[in-house]
């Protein structure tokens, strides 16, 4: 500790250069992740693009259905980030957080989510990078506080729309752009009705309130809060937990800052620090929202054991992880000069150094790319993948580039291991010869030989999984 105190500056360089060495082994040694496959699995059909072997989200949560695919205008896997450009995101990231205080460039970088979405080629690092420019955007307009300039700090909201939104069920256009006339109108007010802890209270209650509308309309994946109200509740607590508490505050390292900030903010009434505050609470509240309307909605869908589900899918937690940026300029606004040699922020450090290593050095594997090339499949032919419901259509997606499936035209099919899959050999899926069966799957069905076997990573679960032929 003695040596920290004495040599801070030093500290947060190495921290700097080990935090990229990091995110350059998770770009090298990680697989994609699963969400990095399904829209890479996007083809060009009549009318736009759609993911070839059917949606991801099933009117039968047993069975998949290539015939059933929602057709998007533009192709996901164009608009978002590939293994390359996420890394030059993470680094672009840590510019603008070293840009607001040395320490948390090395925080960005550092962070275990970003890490882990960078070897994924998640979208998290472009996203983030995109409410830092808002951020500063927001900074610059404070020079002059014109409508204009406010009008023009939403518009990269409008640009993560384009990224994120494949649904149009679940598109958030209008309320961005509802933002963005609130955001012009706000130079209306004056400077002493700012306040930015009543700001961060009343945006969090805003961005929430409008998963709750969305919901009680019946719009998209919302709808899951009138159709299972109480399943939406249960969940809605560890969603807060989730996202605020483990992958803001602690993956963050926001905690060593949160008292002397919230006290300071309830005296201030700097505009700056107010209107961040309402687009750090908005987004905080929405993201909290949508994370128990995801927990519900997908356990249904996915017939998932319950309350489970929620540690399954608690991953979903690092979405808070985009407001890095954001969080971070609030905290020096509000604090003025941030001291690096605080222990609070070197124990903040220690604390996520393991589960960044975890996430740089580990990385995601994938145990279906050698069980796609144990298969002998020709030009225009069928498997079948039978899993567990949870992630089970994602799963299958991550055969669709190993098998070069759009150009071989192989059609891939899901059954959950809850169906009669066995008697759909003989009858629906008569024609299929070759059967994936993920670890979880026990039996061997008669008339079916193994053809190749391997063992599943922990992290994934473990177990053998299986190739098998018609005899």
């Amino acid at each position: 500790m003695k040596w920290f105190e004495e040599n801070t500056e030093r500290f947060w360089q190495i921290l700097i250069l080990f935090a990229l060495v990091v995110n350059l082994i998770a770009l090298i040694s990680s697989e994609g992740g699963l969400d990095t496959h399904v829209k890479g699995a996007y083809i060009e059909v009549d009318g736009g693009y759609a993911l070839d072997w059917g949606d991801t989200r099933l009117d039968d949560s047993l069975a998949s259905n290539p015939e059933d695919s929602t057709i998007v205008a533009t192709n996901p896997a164009a608009l978002s980030s590939n293994y390359l450009l996420s890394l030059f995101f993470i680094i672009f990231l840590g510019f603008m957080a070293a840009m607001i205080g040395k320490g948390f460039g090395a925080l960005v970088l550092l962070h275990p989510t970003l890490i882990y979405s960078v070897g994924k080629g998640y979208d998290e690092p472009l996203i983030a990078s995109l409410m830092g420019i808002m951020a500063f955007l927001l900074l610059d307009s404070v020079k002059n506080n014109s409508w204009l300039r406010k009008a023009i700090v939403g518009l990269p909201l409008i640009l993560i729309l384009f990224v994120k939104t494949t649904s149009p069920a679940d598109s958030m256009l209008i309320p961005v752009l509802l933002f963005i006339i609130v955001m012009a109108l706000s130079t209306r007010i004056p400077n002493r009705f700012f306040n930015p802890r009543r700001m961060l209270g009343i945006g969090f209650a805003c961005g929430g309130g409008l998963i709750l509308l969305l919901g009680l309309l019946g719009q998209g994946t919302s709808s899951i809060i009138v159709d299972e109200p109480g399943r939406f509740l249960y969940a809605l607590p560890f969603a807060f937990i989730d996202v605020v508490l483990i992958y803001g505050f602690f993956g963050m390292v926001l905690w060593p800052f949160a008292k002397s900030t919230w006290e300071k903010m309830g005296d201030s009434e700097d505009r700056l620090a107010s209107e961040l505050s309402l687009i750090i609470g908005g987004l905080a509240g929405l993201i909290t929202m949508y994370v128990a309307v995801l927990w519900a909605y997908e356990s249904i869908l996915w017939n998932s054991d319950w309350p489970w589900h929620m540690v399954t899918m608690g991953n979903n937690g690092r979405y808070i992880t985009i407001l890095a940026i954001p969080a971070f300029l609030l905290v020096k606004r509000i604090n003025g000069e941030i001291n690096w040699a605080d222990k609070k922020v070197f124990a903040g450090v220690i604390l996520i150094l393991p589960l960044s290593l975890l996430a740089g050095m580990h990385g995601q594997t994938m145990w279906t790319d050698e069980a796609a090339d144990s298969m002998e499949l020709e030009d225009n032919e069928h498997f079948l993948f039978v899993s567990d419901a949870t992630l089970g259509m994602h799963w299958l997606y991550t055969f669709h580039s190993p098998l070069d499936a759009e150009e071989n035209n192989i059609t891939g099919h899901w059954r959950s291991d809850e169906a009669d899959w066995k008697s759909h050999l003989e009858g629906e899926l008569q024609h299929i010869d070759w059967i994936v069966l993920s670890p979880d799957i026990i039996g061997t069905p008669e008339g079916w030989t193994l053809v190749e076997s391997g063992k599943a990573d922990y992290l994934n679960g473990g177990g053998e999984w299986r190739v098998l032929t018609r005899a």
